[in-house]
């Protein structure tokens, strides 16, 4: 077994369970009734997802997807803090009054 075999199946099975951490935040979001609980799985599915974007990358030897994965980090956390106002109805620590 050469050194690049070995790293192939260490990243094709850290991608599956990226992708198995990936759906279990999507059935938490979807299952769960409290705020907290459905931002912080929106939140986890991002990171895992990130994070497998980051594991192809090193895969494939492709420098342009480390420029989408920060890409998608950006548009997760816009989304997140977006998700967060919706849901809180915009009102900050002052009760809204700004």
């Amino acid at each position: 077994m050469t050194v690049e075999t070995a790293y192939g199946y260490l990243f094709r099975t850290v991608l599956c369970v990226l992708i198995a951490y990936a759906l279990c935040g999507i059935v938490r979001a979807i299952m769960t009734k409290e705020l907290c609980g459905r931002v912080m799985s929106v939140n986890m599915t991002g990171s895992a997802v990130t994070a497998a974007i980051m594991i192809v990358a090193a895969m494939l030897n492709e420098g342009f997807l480390i420029d989408v994965a920060i890409v998608y980090v950006l548009v997760n956390f816009i989304s997140v803090v977006i998700l967060n106002r919706v849901l809180t109805g915009g009102k900050g620590k002052d009760g809204g009054a700004s």
